[in-house]
This record gives structure tokens, C-alpha cells and sequence, in this order.
């Protein structure tokens, strides 16, 4: 079930961590999960994007995603978190999904923010995915509430010169016909394919054709370049080789304003300035990483 981290880490990896909120617990409390579902919990994870219950075998996911970008959330949405029954009058659209006898799964989308609410294991119950979608409105609502009427105001502040080479970097990979990323957070492995136009994504091994990856990429160095993702500290650390590639080794510190901070190293490549490899980790101690390949790229067999 941990799969927030790669989410993230799929197209904006080589910069931050994630947009989210202060405390994805915040949304849906061991209370009223054991009203719905009469099982005690005990909070397992508390991050600003994932929040996991869990007790005797019985665990309940809450994942909250801001993507900064309505078209980019849209994606989001529906290649990560679309069920197979719309579910009526909740956000701009909502649907629940139910995996055999040990999975059941509501998401929702409201604009630019996805919320998700999954369980796992316990006794089996036909009105489970029911409990679920009660659970999903009450967060809604609180997120709902909890919204400033402030606007944001973005900076136009430039990236620190000494950054550029990062963010030329990504806008290296965004211009690249073909790709293949391999991201590893929370225990887990996502792929991803870029193809002639076509994307895909595999977890747990499953292949499935995704929706276009490169808005959020845009986004994302848009963010950069206008300063609103802040890159400071940026410093050449030397150079290496991987599968053969000569690559210089840099390390920045990058932060978003109520979005959260990190460290990061990225390998790119000294003859074409492309990425090859990112390590990132956040103020509050969450790590991941990700490689890309460029050659001998396939579609996959799905």
C-alpha cells in the first residue's frame, strides 16, 4: 500500500519531495475509523501525505496529494487512483474500487488535491466499500474547512544561478523521445516508459499504458525557474560513471513554501546533460530515489 512516495517521486523526483498537507492523519481519525468499522487502530504512519492505521492485521491507508495543477491531478487521478464505480456528489469526481476480499478503495478528486482511503485485511464486509466512502466524505469535508481563503502568492524570484544546470537537466529529460525511470520510496519500485508519445507504468510488475507524464514535468520546471520550488546550495561534487555514462555529481537543497524541504544529489551526464540518477531526502527523514535510462528503450508487453 505504500505507494505515495513513488507517486511523487515519478515526475518531480529530481527537485522535492511532494506537495501536501501539514498531516494526512489530520483528514480521518483512529476514532472514526473504529466507528465505521468497529475495529481499534493505532497510527502506524503520520506523514503529510500518507497516514496508515493498523492493528491485528487491519490497516486503513489515508493518502492526501496536492499536485499544485488541476490537469496534472486529472492525470494523477486517473492513472493511480481510479476505481471501477463512480461514486455521486463528491468532488469533481470520486470512485470506489474493490480487489477480491482484501482490498477495498475510495478516492476523490477535488481540483488540484486527491484524497484516498484504502483498506486492507480484517474481516471481509459487503458494506465495506460503504464505510469507506463515509470515511472519504468526512475528509473532504475537514479539507474543505480547513482551506485559507489567502491567496498563495508565487515569487518571481530566479533560481540561483548556480542551479541552472539542474533545471536544464529536467527540461534535458522533458525533450527526450524515450526514457525509462525506475523510482524506489517506501519499500516500493515504480516504473515508468516513455515511448514516441506514449507513456507507461508498472507496479508490482503490472504494466498499464498512462496518460501523458509531461505536464507535471512542465509544472514542475515552471516552478522551479519562477522560484516558487526554491534550489539553493547547489554544488559540483565530483564526477563518476554509470553503465558506462561519465556523469558529474551535484547536491542541492530545495524547499517549497508550507510544502516542505529536502536534500538532493543528481547525476547528470557531462556530454548531454542529462539526468541519470536522483537521491532525495526530506527534512523529515523520508528518502527515495530514482535512475533513467535512455537507450534500448521498449514498449512493454501488457
Amino acid at each position: 500500500m505504500k505507494s505515495s512516495g513513488l507517486l511523487v517521486c515519478l515526475s518531480a523526483c529530481l527537485v522535492t519531495q511532494v506537495y501536501a498537507a501539514e498531516s494526512a492523519c489530520s483528514l480521518i481519525s483512529a476514532a472514526e475509523i473504529q466507528t465505521a468499522f468497529g475495529q481499534a487502530v493505532e497510527v502506524t504512519t503520520n506523514t503529510p501525505e500518507i497516514c496508515d492505521y493498523a492493528k491485528d492485521s487491519f490497516s486503513v491507508r489515508v493518502m492526501y496529494i496536492d499536485y499544485h495543477d488541476e490537469e496534472a491531478a486529472k492525470n494523477g487521478f486517473k492513472t493511480l487512483f481510479s476505481g471501477k464505480n463512480k461514486i455521486a456528489d463528491l468532488g469533481d469526481e470520486a470512485n470506489s474500487h474493490r480487489q477480491g476480499r482484501e482490498i477495498d478503495k475510495v478516492s476523490m478528486r477535488q481540483g488540484q488535491e486527491v484524497i484516498s482511503v484504502s483498506k486492507m485485511g480484517g474481516e471481509y464486509v459487503d458494506s465495506g466499500l460503504q464505510k469507506l466512502e463515509s470515511l472519504l466524505r468526512l475528509a473532504s469535508t475537514k479539507l474543505a474547512s480547513s482551506s485559507t481563503a489567502t491567496p498563495t502568492t508565487i515569487s518571481t524570484t530566479t533560481a540561483d544561478p548556480a542551479c541552472e544546470t539542474v533545471i536544464k537537466a529536467s527540461e534535458a529529460k522533458l525533450a527526450q523521445a524515450a526514457w525509462h525511470t525506475i523510482t524506489e520510496a517506501d519499500g516500493l519500485k515504480l516504473e515508468a516508459i516513455k515511448l514516441n508519445e506514449q507513456f507507461f507504468m508498472s507496479t508490482e510488475g503490472k504494466w498499464q499504458q498512462a496518460p501523458d507524464m509531461s505536464h507535471a514535468e512542465r509544472v514542475v520546471i515552471g516552478m522551479m525557474k519562477d522560484g516558487s520550488i526554491k534550489l539553493t546550495e547547489c554544488k559540483e561534487e565530483g564526477t563518476d560513471t554509470l553503465d558506462g555514462v561519465e556523469v558529474v555529481m551535484f547536491s542541492y537543497h530545495s524547499d517549497m513554501a508550507g510544502m516542505g524541504a529536502g536534500t538532493n544529489q543528481i547525476y547528470i551526464g557531462k556530454l548531454d546533460g542529462l539526468p541519470y540518477k536522483s537521491l532525495a531526502k526530506t527534512d523529515k527523514g523520508e528518502t527515495s530515489s530514482q535512475t533513467i535510462r535512455y537507450k534500448d528503450v521498449f514498449a512493454p508487453k501488457l
